[in-house]
């Protein structure tokens, strides 16, 4: 997804919109379908631009968090009572958690509510593009490390797999393996969407 011009137009320019277009038909999850539901929250999925591709920001959970510790995650959190949306929700969290400044976000949309297979929290996410000059820092007491993968790895097989889950049984599920981490669960569910849009498959 190298950086190429299309008229005024460049690449990634072209896929911010096509996602832009896609997620702006999607109703956003209403405030008081996940508000005091302690088995629900809002995520962003950040996107940048650096060197001419689109980026997907990522983090680690810590490995001393309540619930999903040390697992691949996107910033995100519960509904706090001062949150006006799900939407006020993820950005707030993306601020206390990598420090994304709010007010540099460009919005994209929401996409379809989602739950994770494990644990049962139903998430709604959304996608924001960042600036590439984002001085991301993360909060220790939820965020072990913050790190990006190039769209193009996303959605290379050579970086598929299977990751096998040691919970209440011993399962496997699909995974991406990028720099050392490990995407899988509903993250890549997510991820997976973000790709087919930016492919043009519904």
């Amino acid at each position: 997804m190298a950086l190429m011009s299309e008229g005024r137009i460049t690449v990634p320019n072209r896929y911010i919109e096509r996602l832009r277009e896609f997620l702006s038909r999607e109703t956003p999850v209403p405030r008081e379908k996940l508000a005091g539901n302690s088995r629900g929250a809002a995520v962003l999925v950040p996107i940048l631009e650096r060197q001419g591709e689109l980026h997907v920001v990522y983090i680690r959970r810590a490995d001393h968090v309540s619930s999903h510790r040390g697992q691949v995650a996107f910033p995100g959190g519960r509904v706090d009572p001062t949150d006006a949306t799900l939407l006020h929700t993820a950005l707030r969290e993306a601020q206390e958690e990598v420090a994304i400044d709010p007010t540099t976000v460009d919005v994209l949309g929401a996409f379809p509510e989602m739950s994770t297979l494990t644990s049962g929290i139903t998430v709604a996410p959304f996608a924001g593009v960042v600036p590439a000059s984002t001085a991301f820092a993360p909060c220790p007491n939820e965020v072990a490390d913050i790190f990006e993968v190039p769209l193009r790895a996303l959605g290379d097989a050579r970086y598929r797999g299977e990751y096998q889950w040691e919970g209440a049984k011993r399962s496997k599920f699909p995974a991406i393996f990028y720099g050392g981490h490990t995407i899988w669960g509903l993250t890549l569910r997510i991820t997976e969407n973000l790709l087919s849009i930016l492919n043009g498959k519904d």
